[in-house]
């Protein structure tokens, strides 16, 4: 009888002892669970505050040509290795800006020099004379292009590609708190759709 009890008084201790190993463990485990979900939240917000939807109007004016500027020197110069391509653009406010006739950085537009900025380019794409992003659609993420600018080259890489409907207006997506370069063009096969590519600046020559 004595066995018994005893034997009794050892397993009621051993199953308190592991009710209050689970009960610690619990604790901790909901603790990390915490801890692990307010770091995640934290980042998240942190990426959000960081890539505000930027709006942008991409209206095409018509263009007023004075022949006596014809021969106005670029601003910069856009290069993407990976098309062989390479193009002027022209100062904004110069009547030679405009995406009729040439490459485009919008009035919103930064320049390459300007701190946590973000240079807008847009260009027509399709078979005609002026459609010099015409090849863009075979670029791809991590591709690069560089712009020369006031004796520098700033280089970018690409690190986001989507769609916009094609309606005058156009929302902007990156990291505010890094230089940016936004190329913007007709869909390639789509006539209601734009594609966007973002490229952040890694490094200035």
């Amino acid at each position: 009888m004595k066995k018994d009890y005893l034997r009794l008084k050892i397993a009621s201790s051993v199953l308190l002892i592991m009710i209050g190993i689970a009960f610690l463990l619990s604790n901790f485990i909901v603790e990390k669970r915490e801890e692990t979900f307010t770091k995640v939240n934290m980042d998240i917000n942190d990426i959000l505050a960081r890539e505000e939807p930027e709006e942008i109007s991409i209206e095409e004016e018509e263009p007023v040509i004075d022949e006596n500027n014809q021969y106005e020197t670029f601003a910069g110069i856009l290069e993407i290795p990976k098309i062989g391509f390479s193009k002027g653009f022209y100062p904004k406010g110069s009547e030679l800006n405009n995406v009729k006739f040439n490459l485009k950085i919008l009035d919103s537009s930064n320049y390459p020099n300007e701190t946590n900025g973000n240079v807008i380019i847009i260009g027509h794409s399709g078979d005609y004379s002026n459609s010099y992003f015409r090849d863009l659609y075979k670029l791809e993420l991590k591709d690069t292009a560089s712009i020369q600018y006031k004796g520098k080259k700033y280089n970018y890489k690409i690190v986001n590609i989507y769609y916009e409907n094609k309606d005058g207006t156009l929302t902007i997506y990156r990291d505010s708190t890094k230089n940016c370069l936004t190329l913007i063009t007709c869909t390639k096969d789509d006539e209601t759709k734009q594609t966007v590519y973002i490229l952040e600046r890694y490094s200035i020559e």
